[in-house]
């Protein structure tokens, strides 16, 4: 279960999805889904692996917003929370390869695309299976 604030807490539906969107990239990271070790273990806020999870959700999450056609209402905050990671990213130069692999993963899972498979692929696929 993703728990959410109500949709009249947002300025406008796309912002109530892109962050429907994070939550749920954060729920792929259990176990019984993709697995994650930002989700596995517990980790305390502003700690290294808190750290990499929040920048994978918000990943996933502009992935989805561009699936769901939303991603122009979304980019200026979706680009304004990942500027926080500029000198992280300066300085790991394998964390955003990483991190955008486990997010596309996420992606994959919410839209129940299997390998191989890609969004083309699922285009002719009720709406309502896939998001």
């Amino acid at each position: 279960m993703v728990g959410m604030p109500a949709r009249s807490a947002f300025h406008s539906a796309e912002e109530f999805y892109s962050t429907f969107f994070h939550e749920l990239t954060h729920a792929t990271g259990h176990p019984s889904r993709v697995g994650r070790e930002g989700i596995m273990n517990h980790n305390p806020f502003g700690s290294e692996d808190y750290s990499k999870e929040e920048l994978i959700a918000e990943m996933g999450a502009a992935m989805l917003c561009g699936v769901a056609g939303i991603e122009a209402q979304t980019l200026g905050n979706s680009a304004a929370y990942l500027q926080a990671w500029i000198s992280k990213l300066r300085s790991d130069s394998r964390l955003i390869v990483s991190a955008a692999s486990q997010a596309q993963k996420a992606a994959d899972y919410i839209l129940a695309r299997t390998a191989g498979e890609t969004e083309s692929d699922t285009k002719g696929k009720n709406e309502h299976e896939t998001l």
